[in-house]
This record gives structure tokens, C-alpha cells and sequence, in this order.
């Protein structure tokens, strides 16, 4: 959308109409720098604000709260009014803490947790310089930093680097940068975040067109954000890395690549891996498949040269991605089978495939730092304190016989929700029904999943795949069904860098290091493989979305590459002590999560390891703020280090004093 010339009065006036009074205070506020605005309206506003539900929170009935005063809305929204169209440059763009906590308690109706008000400053988009270190000096010439992978971690990580003066490389095995949003291109794919906050922080999208954007409309801003940045010279397209190994006598990194089919070699002092855990498709063990005549795709190997009109398609998965094929797909087969080996929790989501008003986008998009508090709003659900929502409440359980209260809750709400599609199906609620606590596999969000099984031509069975013959699949209980095509939306192998031939100290590989099951340190270090970040680890998920974690992952990551600049460092490879610390705290508060206590649920939370038992390394059993804190600094203490040869931590400058 072009901005629209700032005399339309009228598009300026109807946006401003629009808006939630308490918002257009906020935006006023900063544009004009009164702050006896935010007293003026206080006592006019607080108990009155618009209440934004999100999907995660909205578990309890709503009692209708009293609406602001319409004279002192319409006074507000005459003086933004009045602010807007005078042009002039906001007088408060940046804001102290003290004005942020005393706004965001009017706007939200209620104190920020304080662990969590530096962090909501942050991923609100209300600051863009996170950094703790003050730099003492800037990396030598010869510093080389390498990612793999131009996805949403590596290109944020790349613009960071960028910030802070690093010599970076991007290794790309694709053509375009994207990662998973470039090779999931199934029916109905799109992202089942809020889109307000499914964006960097520093870089926030007000244009979305829907409140669940498509991945389509994703990968153009994650382009937009890459030409912006000036990244696409950086980026080594068509590069398939295949492996890297440590030169414990030089402190460097080899890796080894394949580009457009030529072997490369690169080095580099730090290696970080940006190639999330979802790495290709998980194909199921199928009897005689290769004797099906028709085609097999994978939601997540999508074949759009399949044409599926009018033809009797089984659908195998009713995950996140097999709930949004199914959606997609219904009207245009002819009919549709959906084998469901475990029924899911699936919440309600109106907002599924709700477009964002052009009045609200254009506010968004054109009133200074709207787009920054609608994002705040958003936020706001997993900045709250989550007792009992993933971590079991023993209490609450030997009173209730439940799990914990927002879990229950939840639970209670995915139930009501799923009777209210089948009052007069007990058999059909009784096969969608899951007997496992929310989150023991990933929630839903439902993209209309209900409504398609209404639909003559759609039907679901509960049962495993186990062969197939020329033309029909046979379930494990025998039971044969024909079909034209069969479509799998059977998830990804979560391979966590074992697909690499990755080698540390002393030669040692990674896929030996994680055997039985992969770890980590915080989430990106592993013990005995130096001067490596594995962005996105194990036990980093779960807890925010994918642009929340990589921002916390990354700005780590400038911290310590900034301590190697500062004291000199040749190499660091945090201690086995601290690690096993890490993991043992982890792994003992997991134990009491959902995850762990998930009763029959199968699902990707688990690793299969060498010693054939499973393992939840996914997840981590911290609320996401106490996570961006612990993620502040390295603790020095933890990492065992080397220095430059003759190196030395940078010295103190001595300030003179200066006369004339």
C-alpha cells in the first residue's frame, strides 16, 4: 500500500474513528510529548479499556466492561486528530521506563509482571538496542563469523552482526532466504502466530493483510527485511554445507560445502547454525508403498504439479499442517479421507482466515507508534505469570484430579468448543476427543478443521497407516481404503545438526555427542564443540514464538562474540559442569510439565535416541521473560577459554583532563 497524501482528511478521520480511545491516548501522548495527558485520563479510561483477547488467555467468560465516556473519546480522538494532521515530528519517539510501565498499565489494564517490563520494551518494539556490553573495541580484520541457513534466525542474526561490525558470511542451500516458509507451500499454509508479533522486533510489520498471515505474504517481508538491509551480497546462495571441523591448533572452524554443484571450503572463527530443527519430512514406514499407483506427497515436499479435482484423496495427519491441507483441499476433491492416528486439542480461532481491516492496517501503517501498542496488546498473554498452564500444579491436581488451572481451563474450553460443532454427534465428539492434558502435543489453532468434517464429501477415522497396495492404503487394524492420491502431513525429522558431519575437539562428531539425545547450554552451546552456536538447540522451544526466541538467541550470541573481541578470546566452549547444571535443572522441572506427563500423546515433543527410549529436548520448562534475562550476558564463569597468542583483554582508557 502507497501512503496516502496526508491531506485525505477523510481516510485520516475515519482511521482515527476507529481506533480504541486508549490506543489513540497512547499514540497522542508520544506524538505531542504530554505527559499530563496520561493523568488528565486516567480515572476516564481505567476499568473501561478495550480488552484484547487472545487465543491462549480467553478461557474464562468475559463480564462486559463499562465503555470510556464517548465525550471523552471524542475528545481524545480530536486531539490525535489534530496531532496527526499537523505533520510535525513526535516529540517523545522514545520513551523512559518509568513512562512505558505507567502507559502500558493504562493501556493493558494492569501492571506488566516486572521480570517482564524490560522484555515487553524490547519485543513491543519500543527500543531497537538491546545491547549490555559496552564495546571496547571492534573486531579485528581477520575475525570471521559463518551462518548456515537464511531463515528467520540467520537473517536476524545476520542483521546484528551487520549493527555490531562483524565480517559475516551466510551459507544458503536454497536460491531465496525463507527456510521453512520457502519450502512449505502446501494448501493453506500459514503461521499460527499472531502476525502483530510474528516479526522482528526492531523491524515490526504494520501492513499485515491478515491476522494469520499465509506463508506467502511472510516470505515477502522477510525479503523486504533482507533488501533493506542490504543482506542479499552477504548471502552465498545454492550452498549445501555438508560439514565443519574444529582446528583445535589454529582455533578455526572448516567447513565444507557443495555450491552450485563445486565443492567449497570456507573458514571462519565462529560457527553458528541458523537451521532450526524442522529439516525434512517425515516420511512414515509404509508397507509396499512403492507399489501405490497414484501419487504420494508430503505436506511438507508439496508437488504442485498434482492436480487433486475430483479425486478421493486420503489424508494422513491431522496436525497443524494437516488440519490447514484439509481445510484447503475439501471443496476441491471428491472426496476426502483423513486417517487421524490421535485426536488434538483445537482451540477456537475466529481470527483464522480474518483479514485485518483496511482502516485498522491503515492506522497501523500511518499514526506513529500504534503498530508498536497494538503489538504490546499481543504480547501481553505470555508476559503474564502461567501458573498451572504447562508445569503441573500438584496442589490444584490432588484437590481437582486435574493438571493445573489455565491447563484445565483450556481443556474445558477445547471441549465446549468441539461440542458446540457436534451437538448432536456423541460419536464424532468422542473420537475428537484427546484423553492427555493440553500441550502434551502441540494445540491447534482451528483454521475451520470443524467445519470441514461437516462437509458430505469428508470423513475421518481414527488409525495408523501400515501398507498400501496399486490402489488403496491399509490401516494397521486391516481396514482398506481406495484412493486416487495419498497425502502425508506427517511432520519433519527434528535432526538437531545430526545430518551434518559436524566435528569438535579431538574429532569427536555431534551426532556422537548427542547420542543417546541431543542437548544443549542455554539452548545454543554444546560442550567440546568450541566457537559453535547451534541457534535454536534443544530446550529453547516452547515458550515464545519463533521470532521472540531468535531474537534472545541472537543478541546473546553479539554479547559473546563481543567478550572473544573485548579479552581477546581465541576460543570458548562452555564447561561440562555448567552444562550437566543446565540440563539437570531442566530436565527435573520438565518432569512436572505437560510434556513430560502427557499421558498416550505421541508427537515431535519426543526423541527417539540411540537408546530406543524417548525424551523430551524441545522444550524448556522456563517462562519466556526469566529466559530473556538469563540470556542478558554469557556467565563468564561457565565457558572455559583461550586467548590470542600475546593477548590481552583491551585495556582501560584513562580520561585526562583537558585544559586550554
Amino acid at each position: 500500500m502507497h501512503a496516502p497524501a496526508m491531506n485525505d482528511d477523510s481516510r485520516i478521520d475515519a482511521a482515527i474513528d476507529a481506533l480504541d480511545p486508549t490506543m489513540a491516548l497512547m499514540a497522542l501522548i508520544q506524538i505531542t510529548g504530554d505527559r499530563t495527558l496520561l493523568h488528565r485520563y486516567w480515572d476516564s479510561i481505567d476499568g473501561r479499556q478495550e480488552e484484547l483477547v487472545e487465543t491462549f488467555v480467553d478461557i474464562h467468560a468475559h463480564e462486559e466492561r463499562p465503555r470510556i465516556d464517548p465525550a471523552v473519546a471524542k475528545e481524545i480522538r480530536e486531539r490525535l486528530r489534530a496531532a496527526v494532521k499537523a505533520e510535525k515530528p513526535a516529540v517523545m519517539p522514545q520513551l523512559d521506563k518509568p513512562m512505558f510501565r505507567k502507559m502500558s498499565r493504562l493501556l493493558l489494564g494492569q501492571d506488566l509482571p516486572e521480570m517482564s517490563v524490560d522484555v515487553a520494551f524490547q519485543h513491543a518494539g519500543f527500543t531497537t538496542d538491546t545491547r549490555v556490553r559496552k564495546a571496547e573495541d571492534v573486531p579485528p580484520a581477520d575475525f570471521k563469523v559463518l551462518v548456515v541457513g537464511a531463515g528467520m534466525m540467520g537473517i536476524n542474526a545476520a542483521i546484528k552482526l551487520q549493527q555490531a561490525g562483524f565480517d559475516f558470511t551466510v551459507l544458503e542451500a536454497l536460491d531465496k532466504v525463507g527456510g521453512n516458509w520457502l519450502t512449505n507451500t502446501y494448501p493453506g499454509a500459514a503461521v499460527d502466530t499472531p502476525s502483530r508479533v510474528y516479526s522482528y522486533s526492531f523491524e515490526p510489520n504494520a501492513s499485515w493483510t491478515q491476522f494469520y498471515p499465509r506463508g506467502p505474504e511472510f516470505l515477502s517481508y522477510l525479503d523486504r527485511v533482507t533488501d533493506k538491509y542490504n543482506l542479499r551480497d552477504r548471502i552465498q546462495f545454492g550452498t549445501w554445507v555438508e560439514g565443519a571441523e574444529w582446528d583445535e591448533a589454529r582455533k578455526i572452524w572448516t567447513v565444507k560445502a557443495v555450491r552450485n554443484g563445486k565443492p567449497e571450503t570456507y573458514e571462519c572463527n565462529v560457527l553458528i547454525m541458523a537451521v532450526g530443527p524442522n529439516n525434512n519430512p517425515n516420511y512414515p514406514k509404509v508397507k509396499n508403498l512403492d507399489t501405490f499407483k497414484g501419487p504420494v506427497v508430503h505436506s511438507a515436499a508439496w508437488d504442485h504439479s498434482v492436480d487433486l479435482t475430483g479425486k478421493k484423496v486420503v489424508l494422513v495427519g491431522t496436525g497443524c499442517s494437516g488440519v490447514q491441507v484439509a481445510t484447503a483441499i475439501a471443496d476441491k476433491v471428491g472426496e476426502l479421507i483423513i486417517v487421524q492416528r490421535q485426536p488434538e486439542h483445537i482451540i477456537p480461532n475466529p481470527q483464522a482466515h480474518a483479514p485485518v481491516g483496511e482502516l485498522e492496517r491503515w492506522a497501523m501503517e500511518y499514526i506513529p507508534f500504534v503498530a508498536q501498542w497494538k503489538r504490546l496488546q499481543s504480547l501481553h498473554s505470555q508476559m503474564r505469570d502461567m501458573h498451572g498452564m504447562i508445569m503441573k500444579d500438584e496442589d490444584y491436581a490432588a484437590k481437582t484430579g486435574g493438571f493445573g488451572p489455565i491447563n484445565d481451563g483450556m481443556r474445558m474450553m477445547c471441549e465446549g468448543y468441539l461440542k458446540s460443532h457436534f451437538p448432536d454427534n456423541p460419536e464424532m465428539v468422542e473420537l475428537l476427543t484427546p484423553n492427555f492434558p493440553v500441550f502434551a502435543k502441540r494445540p491447534i489453532l482451528d483454521c475451520g478443521f470443524y467445519d470441514t468434517l461437516k462437509k458430505p464429501n469428508v470423513s475421518i477415522v481414527r488409525g495408523e497407516l501400515a501398507e498400501a497396495d496399486e490402489n488403496a492404503v491399509i490401516l494397521a487394524d486391516g481396514t482398506r481404503i481406495e484412493c486416487d492420491a495419498l497425502l502425508l502431513s506427517t511432520g519433519y525429522n527434528l535432526h538437531f545438526g545430526r545430518q551434518f558431519d559436524i566435528r569438535g575437539t579431538g574429532g569427536k562428531t555431534l551426532k556422537d555427542a548427542f547420542d543417546p539425545h541431543p542437548f544443549s547450554y542455554e539452548g545454543m552451546l554444546i560442550t567440546g564443540f568450541p566457537n559453535f552456536v547451534f541457534m535454536g538447540a534443544p530446550y529453547s522451544y516452547l515458550v515464545a514464538n519463533h521470532a521472540v526466541v531468535s531474537e534472545q538467541q541472537v543478541h546473546y550470541i553479539i554479547e559473546l562474540l563481543q567478550w572473544m573481541v573485548d579479552d581477546r578470546l581465541s576460543s570458548f566452549d562452555v564447561s561440562q559442569q555448567a552444562t550437566d547444571a543446565f540440563i539437570d535443572d531442566v530436565d527435573t522441572n520438565l518432569a512436572k510439565t505437560a510434556w513430560v506427563q502427557c499421558g498416550s500423546a505421541h508427537g515431535y515433543y519426543r526423541d527417539k535416541g540411540g537408546d530406543g527410549q524417548k525424551k523430551v529436548i524441545l522444550a524448556i520448562p522456563r517462562h519466556n521473560s526469566r529466559i530473556w534475562h538469563d540470556l542478558r550476558s554469557p556467565r563468564e564463569q561457565d565457558f572455559n577459554v583461550t586467548r590470542s597468542d600475546g593477548g590481552a583483554p583491551a585495556a582501560q582508557r584513562d580520561m585526562e583532563m583537558l585544559t586550554i
